[in-house]
């Protein structure tokens, strides 16, 4: 093996894009990011201007290799990672007709809600996809083109994805990789072919000659180009991998590549990922999302929601520190806060008829006209039942998802990876190992976007064989393990009950 090259990772997040080098022992050399802004030209809508994202992209690029010092001539290769679904419109020669468009648009909801209200869609596209289809999805936003930009069609050579087009823009080949086609509701999950009766059935038939010939993760799906190298810094050839959805990258980067092992990524996001040799696709327990994984004959089960830290940070910003500041104390840190938050929940014992708090303050499809709220406060009740009413409330939204997860894949096994913000907090990580109900093997991937992707990188580069080498060479084993507390675990057990039981009592008010 080489041990004088190097990876590149590039991560196209909600408001950074960052790129890290990485030697091929996973040790990260260099890390640089360049700022990202989000556009929300009319309500609903959430968008990208297309310059900027590629100009975020070469600057990050730029300030990583001159901060890291290394040659570009010993980056061996690099890959690309991003939001998965929205869309991104290209033009043959890498411009775009419109902006990009991120997956937190919710303009195209009343397509979602006719094509999941027909009887056909489990067979015509739920049997083949493996995911549900939303607001966000190509397949949804290209409907809502053809009744309100059709112009739009006539002005676009390729349909991709956020990373995609980036790679495009770096090679000058455009490609859509698999975890992406898949994952976006445009492919069939198991032969990784475009399907075109599901473009059929959402009346999109036209766009399918627009999507580009599919890639692999891991495999080379262009080099970089001239003038990309003359942008950036990069040697001209250097291959570029297919790359991963973000999803996926993070998944690598926990180091997930056993078969129903299960991991948890606390983040803005509620990110719950098991893997499976078995697509599961007739199964009638629906999970969000299925994709192929960049592991040989396996598939990512996904089901999340943009609903976890954020309810958190929500509190302590609007609530808590808005408190403070109308008392003139402006100047308390996030660490002071969170070491008062954390006290705050040691200060009493939890009862099964504490609080709740609904974890949807980025609105949900959980209930009709879903948001966040406390249920249950009485005049008992003060800021410290709050406080942990919204810290178990995050569980809450994991476990909502995790219990999909179980009843899709009933071999679910084995410890939980966890990893994210909430990994930064010690009764937290507690509270999870105990609503869970299982040991936390809690592992360390601050950059796991970058990572993940590298991963793909190396192995494009025959610096590994496969993934899982890579993934074992490059990650980082857990740090600690917690062990759930079988007395709270059992309270847990009861407070999810009665909570699920307030879902479904508002679920009923539709």
């Amino acid at each position: 093996m080489m041990t004088n090259k190097y990876v590149l990772g590039i991560d196209n997040g909600g408001t950074v894009t960052k790129a890290a080098i990485y030697d091929v022992a996973g040790k990260v050399h260099a890390i640089a990011q360049a700022h990202l802004e989000t556009q929300f030209p009319r309500p609903l809508f959430t968008e990208r201007d297309i310059d900027q994202f590629w100009d975020a992209n070469v600057t990050a690029i730029r300030r990583v290799l001159d901060e890291s010092k290394i040659d570009p001539a010993d980056i061996a290769a690099l890959a690309v990672t991003g939001h998965g679904n929205g869309i991104y419109l290209a033009r043959k020669d890498g411009t775009a007709p419109r902006a990009g468009v991120v997956s937190t648009d919710g303009r195209a909801q009343s397509y979602v809600d006719r094509w999941l209200a027909d009887p056909s869609y489990n067979d015509r596209v739920r049997s083949k996809t493996g995911s549900t289809v939303w607001a966000g999805q190509p397949p949804a936003l290209l409907a809502w083109f053809d009744e309100h930009e059709p112009h739009m069609f006539d002005e676009t050579d390729y349909v991709l994805s956020a990373k995609d087009f980036i790679r495009f823009r770096l090679t000058g080949e455009a490609k859509l990789e698999v975890t992406d086609s898949c994952g976006v509701g445009l492919s069939n999950v198991v032969t990784k072919e475009l399907d075109r009766d599901v473009f059929d059935f959402y009346g999109i038939s036209r766009w399918a000659d627009k999507v580009p010939p599919f890639c692999e993760s891991a495999e080379i799906a262009g080099y970089i180009t001239e003038e990309t190298a003359a942008l950036t810094g990069l040697k001209a050839g250097t291959p570029v991998a297919g790359g991963v959805m973000d999803v996926a990258a993070g998944a690598l980067a926990a180091g997930l590549v056993d078969e129903h092992e299960l991991t948890v990524i606390t983040g803005t996001w509620s990110i719950n990922e098991v893997l499976s040799r078995d697509a599961n696709i007739d199964s009638d327990e629906e999970v969000w999302l299925t994709m192929p994984y960049p592991v040989e004959n396996t598939y990512l089960f996904l089901d999340a929601s943009p609903n976890g830290v954020s309810n958190l940070d929500w509190y302590i910003n609007s609530v808590i520190r808005k408190a403070l500041s109308a008392f003139g104390h402006e100047d308390v840190s996030d660490a002071e806060v969170f070491t008062a938050c954390e006290k705050m929940i040691h200060d009493f014992t939890p009862d099964v008829e504490d609080p709740f708090f609904l974890p949807y303050i980025n609105g949900t499809d959980v209930f009709p006209e879903g948001r966040a709220g406390f249920v249950g406060m009485t005049n008992y009740h003060d800021i410290r039942h709050q406080v942990r009413a919204v810290y178990e409330g995050v569980i809450f939204s994991h476990l909502y998802h995790i219990e999909k997860l179980r009843a899709h894949d009933e071999l679910l096994t084995g410890n939980v990876r966890f990893t994210g913000g909430a990994a930064n907090s010690t009764i937290w990580l507690q509270m999870f190992a105990d609503g869970i109900g299982k040991p936390l093997d809690i592992v360390d991937a601050t950059e796991s976007g970058t990572l993940g992707t590298a991963i793909c990188s190396a192995v494009a580069a025959g610096l590994y064989p496969d993934v899982p080498s890579a993934v074992r060479a490059m990650t980082s084993p857990p740090r600690a393990r917690i062990e759930p507390n079988p007395e709270f675990t059992e309270l847990f057990a009861q407070r999810f009950e009665r909570f699920i039981g307030h879902l479904e009592q508002l679920q009923g008010e539709k």
